[in-house]
């Protein structure tokens, strides 16, 4: 019984070896290219832009807070002090 479970094993180990896909870093499948505007929303900390193809963030940390945004696109972020928060 143990032999049966340890060669089963090792077939999976084996099948695993043989999906693996060989990633070459340097020239990679993948390119993201940003669009030129982003749309950029407060999550905690955080800038979330989720209009790209790949969703990205800028830490501004606890002390300030996105107020709107300029015409071209770019967060206006003040200080909550500023605010009144």
């Amino acid at each position: 019984m143990l032999k049966k479970l340890v060669n089963l094993m090792e077939n999976e180990e084996q099948e695993n070896i043989k999906n693996e896909e060989e990633l070459n870093f340097n020239q990679p499948s993948f390119k993201f290219i940003p669009t030129g505007r982003h749309s950029y929303r407060q999550e905690g900390c955080y800038l979330v832009c989720r209009s790209c193809e790949l969703h990205h963030a800028i830490w501004i940390g606890i002390d300030k807070i996105m107020v709107g945004e300029k015409e071209d696109g770019t967060p206006i972020i003040k200080k909550r002090s500023e605010v009144g928060l």
